[in-house]
């Protein structure tokens, strides 16, 4: 069963649980979702987790996201020598206790990263809680929530609350960790970049929908055999005439069957042969147009279709100027996992009284253009040095160009 069905066909499924409707006359669509036995659909996330479990396109393009943004990482730790060494073996500790599934064996923060990423790639958002020792002197694990069943409230500032069992819990307990992806001020939870793309979604599923079911009606292509009669002679009866005729048909039956792939077969004009089914003769325009849609949904994502590996003949150039915006972006949602990770460790370090601050450093994804970029920079550096050493510019001015402070200071004897 397709999207679409899962979404309009609510009688081949035995619950609806939730419904968003909406006026198709204002130009928003009416959409239903539904949950199967085996899954429910209480929130927006459940639709979105079933987009992203259900559909090639979309899973593909949050399965890139992640694996851009949750490169290797490492800890580096500051602070005095013997502290640090007392800081590594507590958050070595912490690293065998933090993941949130029991028995996962993933070495430090790379399976909560891992979660992090993916939950704001499909929900918007991700939120979690620390959970501490019941002594207080450390952290026992992180627990990661439902953000479908956080609310806001606005008192001055948003206030994170919890529902259980008809209960309101306040989060704001220094405990407490949010990222909303896009969040803007009057939606502090975040936006997921799916809710830009359910409708296209429902269409392009339409669109695949409709090609199996003209596809399985236009079946496999055939040929068609065509056999004009043999003309009657003139001292020929009707007995006479019918055999012949049917010889004739069944040689000719007998030659196509037994034909092989490397020979041919020579009859007079009377036999013609033509090809039926299979689509042969159908419009293929619903091609390009998935293809419009499938970019719309790419476009969503906020990717390039090279990206989800479908190339449109674009330029090296322009691939190049894509890539730099795509890390750019990736380098900015790293720092959200970041800013995640730093805070459990400091938090750690901080509750076992420890005086070291953790830095957290994802490694940088592998650059194609790095060699290109490596020469740029190089001629870069010997056109700055050429301005200093011809007195154009001081070395503090040479230094600010290339990124720097100022010159190092000492006494370097000068190439003439």
């Amino acid at each position: 069963m397709n999207l679409l069905s899962m979404f309009r066909k609510k009688e081949h499924l035995p619950e609806k649980v939730a419904q968003l409707a909406f006026n198709r006359r204002s130009r928003v669509h009416s959409l239903h979702y539904v949950r199967q036995e085996w899954h429910k659909y209480e929130s927006r996330s459940g639709l979105y987790r079933y987009l992203r479990d259900r559909v090639p396109i979309i899973s593909s393009a949050i399965w890139n996201w992640v694996r851009l943004c949750n490169t290797p990482g490492s800890c580096q730790l500051i602070g005095r020598d013997r502290r640090r060494r007392q800081a590594e073996k507590v958050l070595e500790a912490l690293f065998d206790r933090i993941s949130t599934v029991v028995g996962l064996k993933r070495t430090g923060l790379g399976s909560l990263l891992e979660l992090f990423f993916q939950e704001v790639f499909t929900n918007g958002n991700f939120s979690g809680r620390i959970i501490p020792l019941a002594s207080g002197t450390g952290i026992d694990y992180f627990e990661v929530l439902d953000t479908s069943k956080i609310e806001w409230e606005k008192k001055g500032r948003w206030i994170p609350y919890i529902k259980r069992d008809d209960r309101k819990i306040s989060l704001d307990n220094g405990l407490f960790f949010h990222y909303g992806l896009g969040a803007d001020r009057d939606h502090p939870g975040g936006i997921s970049f799916l809710a830009s793309i359910e409708f296209v979604t429902e269409i392009e599923q339409r669109m695949v929908e409709d090609m199996a079911r003209s596809g399985h009606n236009a079946g496999n292509p055939h040929l068609h055999v065509k056999i004009t009669p043999p003309e009657r002679f003139d001292n020929e009866n009707d007995a006479k005439y019918i055999k012949r005729a049917e010889k004739y048909f069944d040689d000719a039956v007998v030659k196509f069957q037994q034909l092989d792939p490397d020979e041919n077969i020579f009859t007079w004009s009377d036999i013609e042969v033509a090809i039926i089914g299979g689509g042969g003769t159908m419009p293929y325009s619903w091609r390009i147009n998935r293809e419009q849609v499938i970019e719309d949904v790419i476009t969503g994502m906020k990717l390039f279709p090279w990206v989800v590996g479908r190339s449109h003949g674009t330029t090296k150039n322009w691939v190049q100027a894509q890539f730099n915006l795509l890390m750019q972006v990736v380098d900015s949602i790293q720092e959200e996992g970041k800013a995640l990770a730093e805070w459990i460790l400091n938090t750690e370090l901080r509750l076992r009284g420890i005086p070291v601050k953790a830095s957290y450093i994802f490694s940088p994804n592998q650059d194609p253009y790095q060699l290109e970029r490596e020469k740029a920079a190089a001629l870069r550096f010997e056109t700055v040095d050429k301005k200093v050493r011809r007195g154009y510019i001081s070395k503090d001015e040479g230094a600010k160009e290339l990124g720097f402070d100022e010159a190092y200071r000492q006494d370097v004897r000068e190439e003439k």
